[in-house]
């Protein structure tokens, strides 16, 4: 395309001097034509009188006409001279006019074409500069936001992402002490620390479509932009914190590193980054695993202690805002066979509140009996006509409680549900006191309901008090559950309570089934249920079986 422009801007510059060239050349053709005609005309008329002097003369009648005669033949060959020298005169004058114009115009052409090459060359300047131009300023953005170290986003390419998303949710994980293997190791082995880290926090985010940020010296961060789920970014900082905690970075000193980290996390669009700083920060202090920032959590450094969740709770029940959610349970032919009821409240945004940020409070400030009370009518109503069954948490402490208990059996047969109900046992203190709970299961047995021990295998389950509650289902703590696939101890004590429950004829529910690979371990278990986000996360509605 270049070397085409150049031609015709060549072609232009010519052609001025062609044009005179061709004008000077149709000027002394005109000239030559004109004088050629004037000749030819005046050969004809003079011939003719030349012919008739030469017939005069043979007739001897040339006393008067000699004269005239030799003036003819003179008139003719001063024409022809004539006529030679102006086409002598036109060619010259063609021949000196171009070389004048040549010699004349040949600087300014030569002056022309230099300048046109020059022209060429600073547009290849130019052009060169544009690609320079653009490869500094992908470097410069490249600077700005990526991290050089371990090449991930950096706090600026994180505040970047966070304003062009909706519903951002961000994580934050920091490594503990980091600072002391820095201090210590050198920061050769801090390096090697962060790129481990970056390596296994990548995996993490590529299977759930994450976008992983360094933005700190130890500080890494997960967003992505999603409708609220707190359950699903429970289970993400639990299975972050399987991952990392007690994770050995082996050294290239034949020494080792044990990695723990602390995670906060936020779920809200406005200032997201400083409330799961927040979050993370007292996370650290208070030396727990994770804490998620949420609403109705003050701006304070105590963060979850100093909550006004009392005035919270209350309006909730005012409000009729307490929602059963129904997880689904599934059999080894991955159908659903029931569902657990758990406990929500919404707020003002109609966002689901999970029961581990209220019902501790609910409590202390004596509300807990009236949540209770207002999921177990909804779950009962959302199946009466139904054959779906559901699984209802109480505690031991509700089956005591004469107010709560009378309301139970009040409610089972106002809606006519009992063979649709399973009361999962909620370990606390007072489980110790079998008499009254073990009445009140008699009781609900009596009816048609069933019974499952929740949590089993830590707390105070122990296999005594088994053989007295007779339980139908023994659903297995979600804490041995998770750690199936990477610890044996785990896989030891699933393996024995299985093994007890079958002799026993109780069926066996595996919680918190997050991974495929947990799922197909409690499967060769002969674990008989399954429930977990894997398989299917709480949802305000179910499908009636």
């Amino acid at each position: 395309m270049k070397k085409h422009d150049d031609k015709i801007s060549k072609r232009i510059m010519y052609a001025p001097f062609i044009f005179m060239f061709l004008l000077i050349i149709m000027v002394s053709l005109f000239k030559i034509i004109y004088n050629t005609i004037e000749y030819s005309q005046n050969i004809a008329f003079q011939s003719q009188e030349y012919q008739k002097l030469t017939e005069d003369l043979h007739r001897g009648e040339t006393s008067h006409n000699e004269g005239l005669y030799r003036q003819t033949q003179h008139q003719i060959e001063m024409s022809r001279t004539r006529t030679l020298v102006d086409l002598f005169i036109v060619f010259f004058v063609l021949v000196t006019s171009s070389l004048f114009i040549y010699f004349i115009f040949r600087k300014t052409i030569y002056q022309a074409l230099m300048y046109q090459k020059e022209l060429s060359k600073d547009r290849e300047k130019i052009e060169l500069m544009g690609q320079e131009l653009l490869e500094v300023n992908k470097h410069l953005e490249y600077q700005l936001y990526i991290d050089t170290l371990t090449k991930l986003g950096n706090r600026k390419a994180l505040e970047r992402d966070i304003a062009l998303m909706d519903e951002p949710k961000l994580i934050l994980l920091d490594i503990d002490s980091f600072k002391d293997v820095n201090e210590y190791y050198g920061s050769a082995v801090g390096d090697i620390v962060l790129h481990e880290v970056t390596l296994m926090l990548t995996r993490f985010a590529q299977d759930r479509a994450l976008h992983v940020y360094r933005v700190g010296s130890d500080e890494f961060a997960l967003l992505e932009n999603a409708p609220l789920d707190v359950e699903n970014y429970e289970e993400m900082a639990l299975e972050l914190v399987e991952i990392f905690k007690g994770h050995i970075i082996e050294l290239p000193s034949n020494t080792s590193i044990e990695l723990n980290v602390a995670i906060g996390f936020s779920l809200e669009s406005g200032d997201i980054y400083e409330k799961a700083s927040m979050a993370l920060a007292e996370a650290k202090k208070r030396e727990i695993d994770y804490l998620c920032y949420f609403k109705k959590i003050e701006h304070t450094s105590q963060f979850a202690d100093q909550i006004k969740w009392s005035h919270f709770i209350k309006e909730a029940i005012a409000n009729d805002a307490v929602m059963p959610y129904f997880q689904p349970i599934f059999n080894t032919k991955n159908e659903i066979v029931k569902y657990e009821c758990l406990v929500r409240i919404l707020n003002d945004k109609e966002e689901a509140i999970p029961p581990g940020l209220f019902l501790s409070i609910s409590k202390k400030v004596k509300k807990y009996s009236d949540i209770e009370k207002m999921l177990i009518d909804k779950s009962f109503k959302e199946i009466t006509g139904t054959n779906t069954v559901i699984s209802l948490n109480l505690l031991a402490r509700d089956m005591s409680d004469s107010n709560v208990s009378n309301y139970v059996i009040e409610k089972l047969r106002e809606y006519n549900v009992s063979k649709q109900v399973v009361f999962e046992i909620l370990e606390d203190e007072s489980i110790e006191n079998l008499e009254r709970v073990q009445n009140f299961i008699d009781r609900v047995k009596r009816m048609g309901c069933k019974i499952a021990i929740d949590d089993f295998g830590t707390g105070y389950s122990n296999f005594s008090y088994l053989l007295k509650l007779k339980p139908d289902y023994i659903k297995i703590d979600g804490s041995l559950i998770r750690h199936l696939a990477t610890d044996e101890k785990s896989v030891a004590i699933v393996s024995a309570i299985i093994t007890f429950a079958k002799k026993l004829g109780i069926i066996t529910i595996a919680e918190y089934v997050h991974n495929e690979r947990v799922h197909t371990i409690c499967l060769a278990l002969g674990v008989d249920e399954f429930q977990g986000f894997y398989l299917g996360a709480p949802s305000a509605r179910m499908q009636h079986i």
